[in-house]
């Protein structure tokens, strides 16, 4: 559930939405299957009837990862060269600030609530008070940063992410101010703690009274809990949401935790909230996603700083400077990293990476390498949690983007959800890298796939512009002409990728079907057995070329073929 409030006030609060509860589907889409006529079934049984004309395939034909080909993941391009790692852009110093709408009281919900809502309510009523929007400034009015922070004492100490004072932008930042859930601005005077490792930093609000979260340490969330995600939204105000954490017990997590829900209310620091209202996690890393996954960790390190001896206030000028992006990249350790991994020694390197990234959590070239080094191991779903951080830390970065959807192509696990992730992260890879055909390829592929053929035409035709003689991209072109029923175009296609590659099985699987549509079932038999040939695995060959041989005439050979269709597709008997 989600409850946005402008104002403090006890009372006027509405209700926003629905939590839209549902399980996650599997990656693996299952075609449904189609009826095949008795000619297909039994393809040596002479009919009266003629036999049917077939019709371009139901399969997508993406690319198999192995006919991508050998894949040379981008970021070991850089050879050793660190400069080249790409940098988070800085926002625009003369963009207006985005500052809260104008509060105003909202009306009163006119249908009565449920008892789930009143808890809701009673919950917003209650860390409505505590909850502050922090802006991060530099001496030119231009924002660096924003986020979210909570009281936690009485004398007006904020908690939030490390994040938004990170040292990349630290020697920037003028002044910073929070925002309370009633309008009132205030700056802060200072901070006692910027942990860039555990993630907690405290600052000082200029009011010395203020009213505390209460922080939960050693919170069992090794099974999914049910918590609420609180955030300051630029149109909506204060925002709770109703959320699910877990830790990852993955070999990649290094103590971050999931944080999943229906929408994405939360931002940097947001404090996650347990039934009752105790903090429970911070967010640290937001992903920019519709299908949302943010990490939070837990509560625990704040709570050991609050309650110990509270160190000196410093200026905001004393905010720790280093390690910088550059640095990180720059630093011995990363480098050994890089070549160990760039020599393909995986398993070093991935110990090595473990270490670099604990170290730096806040390193989106680390969590971006680690990514790399847990793909190479066969890690798919631990390939995908590192990507996923990797841009959390650097939405700019196209490169780390390619990365995402490339883990997220090749993780096929079953608890895989079935989310549009790949196809957003693509989105923005070629956006930000408009020169990845790589990118291009598997974006048009997964257009293919959500029936959008005309976006595909378009990508294929940017890859083909990008790397003419690259065969994918003429052989994926060729099917998308295929379904728009340009059989010319896509028999012009397919040609080209045939010239490129004449080793390439689902080419001539293709330029089969293109000949059985002509009716040259001589030229249709040549291009079937050459798939099965090269790819004595398709089952699909060997039955279009039984079909092929049964239109010939050649009904012995039909039937062979046919039985070899049989042999590999029919399971193998339980011993």
């Amino acid at each position: 559930m989600i409850f946005s409030m402008r104002r403090f006030d006890p009372l006027p609060f509405i209700l926003l939405a629905s939590l839209m509860a549902g399980g996650f589907a599997s990656s693996q889409e299952v075609p449904k299957a189609k009826p095949r006529p008795p000619e297909i079934n039994d393809p040596v049984t002479k009919r009266t009837s003629s036999a049917p004309v077939l019709d371009l395939p139901d399969d997508t034909g993406f690319p198999t990862m192995e006919e991508v080909g050998e894949y040379e993941n981008p970021l070991l391009l850089f050879r050793g060269s660190p400069q080249g790692l790409p940098m988070q852009d800085e926002l625009d110093p003369g963009r207006p600030p985005d500052l809260l709408p104008p509060l105003a009281p909202l009306p009163t919900p006119a249908k009565l609530m449920t008892p789930e809502e009143l808890k809701l309510l009673a919950l917003g009523q209650k860390v409505v008070a505590s909850v502050v929007s922090i802006r991060v400034w530099d001496e030119f009015g231009g924002q660096l940063a924003h986020g979210v922070g909570c009281f936690v004492s009485a004398d007006g100490v904020v908690l939030t992410d490390t994040g938004l004072v990170h040292p990349e932008i630290a020697g920037k930042i003028d002044h910073v101010t929070i925002t309370t859930a009633d309008g009132t601005n205030q700056p802060v005077q200072g901070f006692y703690l910027a942990d860039l490792t555990t993630g907690v930093t405290l600052l000082q609000a200029e009011s010395r009274s203020s009213t505390p979260l209460r922080l939960l340490a050693e919170v069992d969330l090794s099974r999914e809990t049910a918590c609420h995600v609180v955030a300051v939204s630029e149109k909506r105000g204060l925002v709770l949401a109703s959320a699910r954490i877990q830790k990852d017990s993955s070999i990649t997590a290094l103590g971050w935790h999931s944080l999943r829900g229906d929408e994405s209310p939360g931002a940097v620091g947001s404090p996650v909230l347990d039934a009752a209202g105790n903090v429970i996690a911070i967010v640290g890393m937001k992903v920019p996603l519709k299908s949302w996954m943010n990490f939070a960790l837990k509560s625990d390190q704040a709570a050991f700083e609050i309650q110990r001896r509270r160190a000196a206030l410093q200026p905001l000028t004393n905010l720790p400077k280093a390690p910088t992006l550059v640095s990180v990249a720059r630093s011995t350790e990363f480098l050994d990293a890089f070549q160990t991994l760039q020599a393909r020694r995986v398993d070093s390197a991935l110990s090595k990476l473990i270490r670099l990234t604990t170290k730096y959590p806040r390193s989106a070239e680390c969590w971006a390498l680690l990514g790399l080094a847990a793909s190479y191991m066969g890690g798919a779903s631990e390939a995908v949690n590192c990507q996923r951080k990797a841009v959390a830390l650097d939405p700019k970065a196209g490169l780390y983007w390619h990365q995402l959807a490339f883990a997220k192509l090749r993780d096929k696990s079953a608890v895989a959800p079935n989310t549009t992730e790949d196809r957003e992260a693509l989105e923005l890879a070629t956006q930000q890298r408009p020169d990845d055909k790589l990118a291009w390829l598997l974006l048009a592929s997964r257009y293919v796939r959500d029936g959008d053929l005309g976006k595909a035409d378009d990508a294929l035709n940017r890859v083909i512009l990008l790397a003419p003689d690259y065969a994918q991209g003429h052989y994926l072109m060729a099917y998308v002409r295929g379904r728009l029923r340009d059989y010319d175009g896509a028999e012009q296609y397919i040609r080209r990728a045939l010239n490129l590659n004449s080793r390439y099985p689902e080419a001539w699987y293709y330029q089969g079907l293109l000949f059985d549509k002509r009716g040259e079932h001589d030229n249709a038999i040549k291009a079937y057995q050459t798939t099965a040939r090269l790819r004595p695995s398709h089952p699909q060959a060997w039955l279009n070329l039984a079909h092929a041989l049964k239109k010939a005439g050649k009904t012995t050979e039909a039937r062979q073929a046919f039985q070899e269709h049989q042999r590999r597709t029919t399971p193998a008997a339980k011993p």
